[in-house]
């Protein structure tokens, strides 16, 4: 993933990739810059900046970026290098791991949660049950 020594700015706004409405895409997905869900993922998701999932988004598969933000459904666990958000209208279902977790009032959460140091979310896995 990332080299934890390096300043690195994540920028959610500057989309490379996009899942529409209405497409569902099967496998692993990889990128370097900001993945943007409004479709169905079934398979892992990795970005080296950032992986947004709108509200249609749903996603059955880990996830696995510089900063994770979930407005929608992601099935599966969750680790970013330096922050995570779930807003008021995401679910998630499976662990978070990252030095900054951000999880807001009327969210579903169902999993475990750890907040590692900044650089050592890239090497810590989250904790099983």
């Amino acid at each position: 993933m990332l080299d934890s020594r390096k300043t690195k700015t994540y920028n959610e706004n500057k989309v490379v990739t996009m899942i529409g409405p209405g497409t569902l895409f099967t496998g692993e997905l990889k990128c370097k810059g900001t993945i943007r869900i409004e479709g169905s993922v079934d398979g892992k998701v990795l970005s080296e900046d950032s992986i947004v999932v709108l509200e249609s988004g749903r996603i059955k598969g880990d996830l696995s970026a510089g900063q994770v933000i979930v407005s929608g459904e992601v099935h599966g666990n969750i680790q970013a290098v330096d922050r995570i958000e779930i807003t008021e209208r995401g679910k998630v279902v499976g662990d978070i791991c990252a030095p900054r977790i951000s999880i807001h009032e009327g969210v579903l959460f169902e999993g475990q949660c750890a907040m590692k140091a900044e650089g050592a979310a890239t090497a810590a896995k989250p904790p099983q049950s």
